[in-house]
């Protein structure tokens, strides 16, 4: 039988050389194993869903990161995978993000269903 897997996002990836966040390109592996995988992203990972970001052109050291950072091309991946996203409401208050800003097909999800929304998980990964 197939573990329901959260894997929770709460800080995004800088200062290195991939071109993804390591935690949402592992999640995006779960349904390839048969496993059922929500991203929930919340802290600072909930910039990760603001639409229209560009992190192409960013240097570490003076090299540039190839093909660069495309969180968002990322985000849609993983939902058109059947891969759930939801984050925190009260986390996208915090730093000024509007429901509006987001990308389409994530689901907001308030601090006090928190408790009840991990219960429905078999395991939880925290990246």
């Amino acid at each position: 039988m197939p573990k329901k897997i959260l894997s929770v996002l709460s800080h995004t990836e800088y200062g290195n050389l991939e071109d993804s966040d390591i935690g949402l390109f592992a999640s995006a592996f779960a349904p390839v194993a048969g496993q059922q995988m929500t991203l929930l992203l919340a802290e600072e990972a909930v910039n990760y869903a603001v639409r229209g970001q560009d992190g192409t052109g960013i240097k570490i050291a003076g090299a540039v990161v190839q093909p660069g950072f495309l969180i968002e091309t990322d985000l849609v991946s993983v939902g058109q995978a059947n891969i759930p996203v939801h984050v925190i409401q009260e986390d996208l208050a915090e730093r000024g993000i509007r429901q509006e800003d987001l990308v389409s097909g994530v689901t907001l999800l308030s601090r006090k269903e928190l408790g009840r929304f991990v219960d429905q998980f078999d395991t939880v990964w925290n990246w």
